[in-house]
Protein backbone atom coordinates (compact mmCIF):
# COMPACT_ATOMS: atom_id res chain seq x y z
CA UNK A 1 0.00 0.00 0.00
CA UNK A 2 1.14 3.42 -1.19
CA UNK A 3 2.00 5.98 2.09
CA UNK A 4 0.05 9.51 1.96
CA UNK A 5 3.55 10.81 0.63
CA UNK A 6 3.36 8.80 -2.33
CA UNK A 7 -0.44 9.26 -2.91
CA UNK A 8 0.23 12.68 -2.22
CA UNK A 9 3.26 12.80 -5.41
CA UNK A 10 1.37 10.79 -7.51
CA UNK A 11 -1.43 13.17 -7.62
CA UNK A 12 0.13 16.23 -7.50
CA UNK A 13 -1.74 17.67 -4.80
CA UNK A 14 -1.53 20.58 -2.82
CA UNK A 15 -3.57 23.28 -0.88
CA UNK A 16 -4.07 26.45 -3.02
CA UNK A 17 -6.32 27.72 0.03
CA UNK A 18 -5.67 25.70 3.43
CA UNK A 19 -9.05 23.70 3.41
CA UNK A 20 -10.90 25.90 1.02
CA UNK A 21 -9.40 24.72 -2.24
CA UNK A 22 -6.57 22.12 -3.73
CA UNK A 23 -5.29 21.61 -7.20
CA UNK A 24 -3.92 18.01 -8.38
CA UNK A 25 -3.90 15.73 -11.18
CA UNK A 26 -6.46 13.52 -11.94
CA UNK A 27 -7.33 10.92 -9.46
CA UNK A 28 -6.95 7.88 -11.16
CA UNK A 29 -7.83 5.24 -8.56
CA UNK A 30 -10.19 4.77 -5.26
CA UNK A 31 -7.12 4.87 -3.24
CA UNK A 32 -6.74 8.39 -4.68
CA UNK A 33 -10.34 9.35 -3.72
CA UNK A 34 -9.94 7.78 -0.60
CA UNK A 35 -6.96 9.85 0.29
CA UNK A 36 -8.71 13.45 -1.23
CA UNK A 37 -11.27 12.53 1.03
CA UNK A 38 -8.81 11.76 4.30
CA UNK A 39 -7.55 15.80 2.98
CA UNK A 40 -10.72 16.78 3.78
CA UNK A 41 -11.86 17.17 -0.01
CA UNK A 42 -15.78 16.72 -0.31
CA UNK A 43 -15.98 18.25 -3.97
CA UNK A 44 -14.28 17.25 -6.22
CA UNK A 45 -14.31 19.14 -9.84
CA UNK A 46 -13.06 17.59 -12.72
CA UNK A 47 -11.86 19.79 -16.11
CA UNK A 48 -10.37 16.91 -18.23
CA UNK A 49 -12.67 15.41 -20.94
CA UNK A 50 -10.04 13.20 -21.47
CA UNK A 51 -9.63 11.33 -18.02
CA UNK A 52 -12.17 11.06 -15.32
CA UNK A 53 -11.90 9.95 -11.64
CA UNK A 54 -13.15 7.07 -10.58
CA UNK A 55 -15.80 8.81 -8.35
CA UNK A 56 -18.13 6.17 -8.84
CA UNK A 57 -18.21 4.74 -5.44
CA UNK A 58 -18.17 7.36 -3.51
CA UNK A 59 -21.09 8.90 -1.68
CA UNK A 60 -19.79 11.51 -0.17
CA UNK A 61 -17.81 13.12 -2.08
CA UNK A 62 -20.17 15.37 -4.16
CA UNK A 63 -18.56 15.76 -8.59
CA UNK A 64 -18.86 18.39 -10.68
CA UNK A 65 -17.44 18.49 -14.37
CA UNK A 66 -16.17 22.07 -16.87
CA UNK A 67 -14.68 20.28 -19.69
CA UNK A 68 -11.83 22.19 -21.16
CA UNK A 69 -9.77 20.71 -23.86
CA UNK A 70 -6.27 20.02 -22.85
CA UNK A 71 -3.62 23.23 -23.20
CA UNK A 72 -6.77 25.14 -23.89
CA UNK A 73 -8.24 28.27 -21.53
CA UNK A 74 -11.68 28.01 -19.84
CA UNK A 75 -13.83 30.47 -21.49
CA UNK A 76 -15.46 33.32 -18.93
CA UNK A 77 -18.48 31.33 -18.57
CA UNK A 78 -16.52 28.13 -17.64
CA UNK A 79 -14.90 29.85 -14.75
CA UNK A 80 -17.84 31.60 -13.78
CA UNK A 81 -19.19 28.06 -13.23
CA UNK A 82 -16.19 27.21 -11.17
CA UNK A 83 -16.58 30.71 -8.93
CA UNK A 84 -20.11 29.97 -8.60
CA UNK A 85 -19.28 25.67 -6.88
CA UNK A 86 -17.01 27.77 -5.15
CA UNK A 87 -19.46 30.30 -3.58
CA UNK A 88 -21.79 27.53 -2.81
CA UNK A 89 -18.78 25.18 -1.49
CA UNK A 90 -17.49 28.16 1.18
CA UNK A 91 -21.01 28.77 2.53
CA UNK A 92 -21.38 24.73 3.09
CA UNK A 93 -17.69 24.69 4.62
CA UNK A 94 -16.77 22.07 2.15
CA UNK A 95 -13.62 21.99 0.54
CA UNK A 96 -13.14 21.77 -2.91
CA UNK A 97 -10.06 20.06 -5.08
CA UNK A 98 -9.99 20.57 -8.93
CA UNK A 99 -8.20 18.77 -10.96
CA UNK A 100 -7.46 18.29 -15.02
CA UNK A 101 -4.64 15.76 -16.09
CA UNK A 102 -1.68 16.38 -15.00
CA UNK A 103 -3.09 19.51 -12.70
CA UNK A 104 -1.17 22.12 -14.43
CA UNK A 105 -2.31 24.31 -17.21
CA UNK A 106 -6.33 24.12 -16.75
CA UNK A 107 -6.14 23.58 -13.18
CA UNK A 108 -3.90 26.65 -12.19
CA UNK A 109 -5.84 28.89 -13.99
CA UNK A 110 -8.92 28.03 -11.94
CA UNK A 111 -6.96 28.08 -9.02
CA UNK A 112 -5.09 31.69 -9.94
CA UNK A 113 -8.79 33.48 -10.49
CA UNK A 114 -9.92 31.27 -7.19
CA UNK A 115 -7.28 33.69 -5.69
CA UNK A 116 -8.82 36.97 -7.96
CA UNK A 117 -12.22 36.68 -6.42
CA UNK A 118 -12.24 34.95 -3.14
CA UNK A 119 -8.34 36.45 -1.40
CA UNK A 120 -8.90 39.41 -3.54
CA UNK A 121 -5.46 38.88 -5.19
CA UNK A 122 -4.67 41.15 -8.49
CA UNK A 123 -4.22 38.48 -11.32
CA UNK A 124 -0.31 39.47 -11.73
CA UNK A 125 -0.05 38.58 -8.06
CA UNK A 126 -2.87 35.60 -8.66
CA UNK A 127 -0.74 33.76 -11.29
CA UNK A 128 2.72 34.39 -9.50
CA UNK A 129 1.16 32.47 -6.30
CA UNK A 130 -0.56 29.72 -8.20
CA UNK A 131 2.93 29.28 -9.86
CA UNK A 132 4.80 29.42 -6.60
CA UNK A 133 2.33 27.17 -5.04
CA UNK A 134 2.16 24.78 -8.02
CA UNK A 135 4.95 24.31 -9.97
CA UNK A 136 4.01 24.19 -13.71
CA UNK A 137 0.93 26.10 -13.52
CA UNK A 138 -0.61 28.24 -16.16
CA UNK A 139 1.30 26.91 -19.15
CA UNK A 140 -0.19 28.92 -21.85
CA UNK A 141 0.02 32.86 -22.87
CA UNK A 142 -4.00 32.34 -23.42
CA UNK A 143 -4.20 30.78 -20.33
CA UNK A 144 -2.50 33.91 -18.87
CA UNK A 145 -4.70 36.73 -20.91
CA UNK A 146 -8.32 34.48 -19.15
CA UNK A 147 -7.01 35.31 -15.68
CA UNK A 148 -6.38 38.71 -16.72
CA UNK A 149 -9.94 38.73 -18.47
CA UNK A 150 -11.42 37.45 -15.72
CA UNK A 151 -10.25 40.13 -13.27
CA UNK A 152 -11.38 42.61 -15.24
CA UNK A 153 -15.10 41.26 -16.18
CA UNK A 154 -15.41 40.99 -12.01
CA UNK A 155 -13.78 45.06 -11.79
CA UNK A 156 -15.94 45.93 -13.93
CA UNK A 157 -18.71 44.21 -12.01
CA UNK A 158 -17.82 45.65 -9.05
CA UNK A 159 -17.85 49.37 -11.06
CA UNK A 160 -21.15 49.14 -12.39
CA UNK A 161 -23.06 48.55 -9.07
CA UNK A 162 -24.70 50.93 -7.03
Amino acid sequence: MLSDVGLDCSLNFSWIVQSELAGMACPRTKLHIDYLENQGISHLVSLSPEMLPPISDHNNMKWSHIFVEEFEAPSLEQILNFIDICKTCRIQQRAVGIHCRMGRGRTGVMGACYLIRFCGLAPERALINIRLLRQGSVETREQERVVLQYHDYIRQLDLDAP
